[in-house]
């Protein structure tokens, strides 16, 4: 009978010096989708500036990623977590070419496309956080 009252008060004792545990391991996901679709909207003056605007997006969360998982390597103060909310819009808008704020949507397509077919960085930076340990091997974008 005494065992009973041990084992709860060892295992509440365990709790509170081992602090909350997450049941998620550390990634850049969030739920419902990462997107900031009101600063995207708000910031563009059509769909094909906002489309260009989120190609933009993803390059600016790549470098930040990458920066974030060299800090976790380096042991220093990093955030890996959903970005949702905590992009820097304002260098994300800087990243576009100035000459495209002004041009018709029809003009801004093509320069879309060529977006498109690049290397945006994103997959890159997610291959080195699983490699330097700071998200699990499994996670995919």
């Amino acid at each position: 009978m005494k065992l009973i009252p041990f084992a709860i008060a060892l295992t509440a004792s365990m709790a509170i010096v081992a602090g909350p545990v997450s049941a998620e391991p550390a990634n850049w996901g969030c739920t419902g989708g990462s997107v900031d679709r009101d600063q995207l909207s708000a910031r563009s003056p059509n769909r094909a500036m906002e489309r260009v605007l989120k190609e933009y997006q993803v390059r600016w969360d790549a470098a930040h990623v990458r920066q974030q998982c060299e800090a976790f390597a380096r042991g220093q103060p990093h955030e890996i977590g959903c970005l949702r909310g905590r992009r820097d819009w304002d260098a994300i808008e800087a990243m576009v070419p100035d000459e495209l704020w002004g041009m018709p949507r029809k003009e801004v397509r093509p320069y879309y496309l060529a977006l498109q077919e690049e290397d945006d960085g994103y997959k890159a930076a997610l291959d080195y956080c699983r490699e330097v340990g700071a998200i699990p091997k499994g996670w995919v974008r």
